[in-house]
């Protein structure tokens, strides 16, 4: 998935009924609980918007200064794995910058509620495993975001992607103020990249009928298809974690275990 495609994306397309003036849905999706607006002071003081998410294996968190000296020597395998469909930053780029600049957007994001990007741990070991974000959040005619998500070297094949996802998805679809609000969920996939396609598709995600568009990734452009998943259609794909129950959001309030 592209690592920031959300300034290339299209917005979605509203037309004014005649008779009233309002804007008219293209789709049909849920009616969500009443809008709130947010500012950027209120999102950074929300607990919700700061704390940790959660799921039978994995701990989501904002990435932190202090998580640096741990995952700077790793930066070399990571990068090497997520070059061909997601690269971190420009080939030029020492790891250190490009570790820095993750720290940089996540810190913006939670300053400004525009994004919401979490790195992901295990919970047995505390072993950092990858990243599940959105990467820009609209609160316009529509609540909405872009998504991306990538697992490190060794944790692939596991089902952690799965689990990560259903944390972030159900915390993006969760009423404001313990979630997000959101009522769609955008993720852009390059056409041959059929791992992380068929993924989302498992999770409810729908190719949009929209033409392709090029992204960003890296230093270079690709072609990407717009997958879109609502929240009704989440309701009805959830995936069950058996080895605990279904939460109302993905919030985890409660000390590490």
């Amino acid at each position: 998935m592209a690592a920031d495609p959300a300034e290339n994306a299209p917005m979605a397309a509203h037309t004014p009924a005649p008779s009233t003036g309002q804007p008219v849905r293209s789709r049909a999706v849920p009616v969500p609980a009443s809008p709130v607006r947010v500012s950027a002071e209120s999102m950074a003081n929300a607990e919700p918007w700061l704390a940790p998410l959660r799921s039978p294996r994995l701990r989501l968190r904002p990435l932190t200064a202090a998580d640096r000296s741990t995952l700077l020597p790793r930066m070399p395998e990571i990068r090497r794995h997520l070059d061909p469909f997601l690269p971190l930053g420009a080939e030029e780029d020492s790891d250190a910058a490009v570790l820095d600049r993750q720290l940089e957007l996540t810190a913006i994001g939670l300053a400004g509620g525009t994004a919401f990007r979490r790195a992901a741990f295990d919970r047995a070991t505390g072993e950092f495993v990858g990243a599940f974000n959105l990467i820009t959040i609209r609160r316009g005619l529509e609540f909405d975001a872009d998504m991306s998500f990538w697992l490190a070297p060794g944790h692939t094949g596991r089902g952690l992607a799965v689990e990560g996802l259903t944390a972030l998805l159900d915390h993006s679809f969760a009423a404001l103020p313990a979630g997000l609000g959101l009522v769609a969920v955008a993720g852009w996939v390059q056409p041959d990249n059929d791992r992380c396609r068929c993924l989302i598709q498992r999770l409810g995600f729908r190719r949009s009928d929209e033409a392709g568009n090029y992204l960003s990734t890296g230093d270079r452009w690709h072609m990407h298809d717009r997958w879109l998943l609502t929240a009704d259609r989440w309701a009805a794909n959830r995936p069950v974690h058996r080895q605990a129950p279904r939460p109302a959001s993905g919030l985890d309030l409660s000390p590490d275990r």
